[in-house]
């Protein structure tokens, strides 16, 4: 008989075999509903873990600061102490423990919280022994790397989102979550969309173009979420390899908000804002008026942020020196027109500019 893991579809088997024969890992079930817990325990020591299960996450945490576990499943849902600090305590007091979280679909917010704390993976309830042994697998085994919770995630919590809901706090948590990655990005998002609306007003669009530019400015960087910390907040310069995982968190975001079917200009726009005028961008090398209005207006706010504010490798720049950079690129890596626009309106709003320092101002 095949037993199939709900998410892949495919017969799992084989990783049940290979866990029995070479895993001997242990396994810490935390759960207030004790038939999961027995459920839980007697499928994993079925399968050759060693398992230990409490009803309480207070003394789970407690477990934790004293033994070591290979794997924690947690559901987050927990009266005392709440899966998420479950997690947090599992990577204070045992690092290299892998948790697994097990939550149910309208829980979506938590997620985020859940890729920020380091979670492995969740598994959604009711659960599916298949896809859970795979996942334990995975964690006991080191086989696999944790992207694929972020991508997943991201999936669920904007899925069935609504258009006009899409600036919720769901949506907010999600983008929370990617500049947790990186802290010199705080904000980076919220920045980005303010002179893009700016920009976009200036052009005279209508308003729900300026409005869709505005969701998609929010959610230009999603993709991030999958792209490994230590890339993100290297602070010197990437290898090739480094800098190709960079490149595709434009099209990994789009993949995300296209799951959104009414934001397929907004994914349009998310996938191509580091298109260049001159065709020598990415993802898909298009050039000049080929890359969407709206991808060529955050290509500028998303530039421009990224010269004035601070990071650990540059200080800001002063605002003449990041106009002198917009005009030196335009035509080349930025649309002239955008970039005309963008420096009248900077001359003409100084006080809307977010700056690092306020030297930066008189520089």
């Amino acid at each position: 008989m095949k037993i199939l893991c709900r998410r892949t579809g495919k017969d799992t088997r084989h990783l049940w075999a290979i866990a029995m024969e070479t895993i001997v890992g242990t396994i810490l079930i935390v759960d207030d509903e004790p038939d999961i817990c027995d459920m839980l325990n007697d499928c994993m020591s079925g399968r050759g873990f060693n398992c230990h299960t409490t009803q309480d996450p207070v003394y789970a945490s407690e477990l934790l600061r004293l033994h070591y576990y290979d794997v924690v499943i947690s559901d987050i849902s927990m009266p005392g102490l709440s899966g998420l600090e479950l997690l947090a305590a599992a990577k204070a007091f045992s690092p290299a423990s892998r948790v697994i979280l097990i939550t149910g679909f309208s829980a979506r917010e938590n997620l985020a919280q859940a890729i920020a704390l380091g979670a492995f993976d969740y598994i959604q309830k009711p659960v599916d022994i298949a896809e859970l042994t795979e996942a334990v697998f995975k964690a006991a085994s080191g086989v696999g790397a944790a992207l694929n919770l972020p991508t997943r995630a991201a999936t669920a919590m904007l899925s069935n989102a609504k258009a006009e809901q899409v600036i919720s706090e769901t949506t907010r948590a999600l983008i929370h979550a990617v500049e947790a990655k990186d802290p010199y990005t705080r904000r980076h998002s919220e920045q980005v969309t303010h002179y893009a609306v700016h920009f976009a007003q200036a052009a005279k669009l209508p308003p729900d173009e300026v409005n869709s530019i505005r969701l998609a400015a929010l959610l230009h960087d999603i993709g991030k979420i999958g792209v490994p910390d230590h890339i993100l907040t290297k602070p010197t310069s990437l290898t090739e390899d480094e800098f190709e995982h960079i490149r595709r968190h434009p099209a990994l975001g789009a993949d995300i908000i296209i799951n959104i079917t009414s934001l397929g200009k907004e994914a349009a726009m998310a996938r191509h804002h580091h298109e260049r005028w001159d065709g020598a961008g990415y993802p898909d090398g298009l050039a000049g008026s080929d890359i969407p209005l709206g991808a060529r207006i955050i290509h500028v706010a998303d530039s421009m942020d990224a010269m004035l504010m601070q990071r650990s490798y540059k200080k800001g720049y002063p605002v003449q020196k990041m106009l002198g950079e917009m005009l030196r690129c335009s035509g080349t890596q930025f649309d002239p027109d955008m970039v005309s626009l963008a420096a009248n309106w900077c001359q003409q709003n100084p006080s809307k500019l977010i700056l690092a320092t306020k030297e930066a101002m008189a520089g």
